[in-house]
């Protein structure tokens, strides 16, 4: 199968590895994948490079999206290719007179997002709405849309006569097996139980709920340390130096690959309390390393996160948190069970082999439609 990939960011822009990790598995899998993006360099891929007018893009995201989706139209031939996938349902918007099927994958649900998005700032409530509305409208001009969970899907379908389904993201386990030295390198630089944040840096990830959660646990055998990066940086090393946090929170800013493993490998429990989530990898990555977590029991962390592998808790609930990390530091025969059973559901639900293989059972269905 010929697949076009729309995706505007480069290869060392994109915030998720979901975003390669899929197209690299169906090419694995023997399909062709030609990536269009503005720079017309994406990895070791066949590219083309789409050239268009843009504008800053915060407030104007949704218009840099259209008006990508109009320059793929006017450089792309649609005739050399089977099938359309994209990253965005707003890149489709001006493809509707292309005859090969178009599917959409939302990695960003911004009706969820402009809930717990400021009136003032950077990224305010308007502007995501804004995104919100035409994210909607572009549904409609998918044959397909791919949702990372139940619950978004389920709200689609109220607006939406498209045709829907749930496919998670997914990981190569294989990838996350510990390096011994690295490990203890970390071990040695932290010599306590390590509780983990590993995500962006942003409002949806909910980093300064974690800096509470450090604040408010008062125990000598534990450290606490958030890799990554993002805009609300500036405003947590600020708040570890306004209460004093420095000698129990470690911010490590972006860290490489081969660190992050290191620290999934390395720390006692994964926590992520996020006010929303449709997937999470960086979940995902800890049940790799065998760790428990503890996340938000907000959307697809409802589906991925079971009692058996980890726990949930309300994303307002601070004092929830606290309870959960102090079970979990202080029961480590559960933590590792619980590890375990993560790692057999990684194994079980969401390897990458498999998951492009329900991804070609879907795009089939539009193929032998349009025979």
């Amino acid at each position: 199968m010929k697949i076009l990939y729309l995706i505007r960011e480069n290869f060392d822009e994109i915030v998720s590895p979901a975003y390669y990790e899929l197209i690299q598995e169906l090419r694995n899998q023997g399909n062709e994948i030609t990536v269009a993006n503005l720079s017309g360099k994406f990895s070791d891929f066949k590219c083309i490079k789409i050239n268009q007018f843009k504008l800053i893009d915060y407030p104007f995201g949704f218009v840099n999206r259209f008006f990508f989706s109009r320059a793929v139209s006017k450089t792309v031939n649609p005739k050399k290719f089977d099938l359309v996938l994209s990253t965005m349902a707003e890149t489709l918007f001006f493809l509707n007179k292309w005859k090969i099927p178009k599917v959409a994958v939302i990695h960003d649900n911004f009706s969820e997002r402009a809930k717990f998005t400021p009136f003032i700032g950077k990224q305010f409530k308007l502007a995501v709405m804004i995104d919100s509305f035409f994210q909607k409208l572009s549904m409609n001009k998918a044959d397909g849309i791919v949702f990372l969970n139940k619950e978004e899907k389920a709200k689609a379908e109220k607006h939406t006569k498209t045709k829907c389904t749930v496919i998670h993201n997914g990981i190569y386990p294989e990838k996350f097996s510990s390096d011994e030295n690295q490990v203890k390198k970390i071990k040695e630089k932290f010599p306590k139980k390590i509780v983990l944040f590993l995500a962006r840096i942003e409002l949806q990830k909910n980093p300064l709920l974690f800096l509470e959660i450090a604040k408010k646990i008062n125990r000598k055998d534990c450290v606490f340390i958030v890799a990554g990066k993002g805009p609300l940086e500036e405003k947590l090393k600020e708040f570890i130096n306004q209460k004093n946090l420095s000698a129990k929170v470690k911010f490590l800013g972006w860290v490489g690959e081969k660190e992050k493993i290191a620290l999934l490998n390395a720390c006692s429990v994964y926590v992520l309390p996020s006010l929303f989530e449709p997937v999470s990898v960086s979940t995902l990555e800890a049940m790799a390393c065998r760790k428990p977590v503890i996340v938000s029991g907000v959307g697809g962390l409802k589906e991925l996160v079971d009692s058996s592998i980890g726990i949930r808790v309300n994303p307002s609930n601070l004092n929830g948190f606290v309870k959960e990390v102090n079970f979990i530091l202080d029961n480590p025969e559960r933590s590792e069970e619980m590890g375990l059973n993560g790692f057999k559901k990684i194994k079980r639900e969401f390897l990458w082999k498999d998951i492009a293989k329900t991804y070609l059972l879907f795009f089939r269905e539009f193929l032998n439609e349009k025979k």
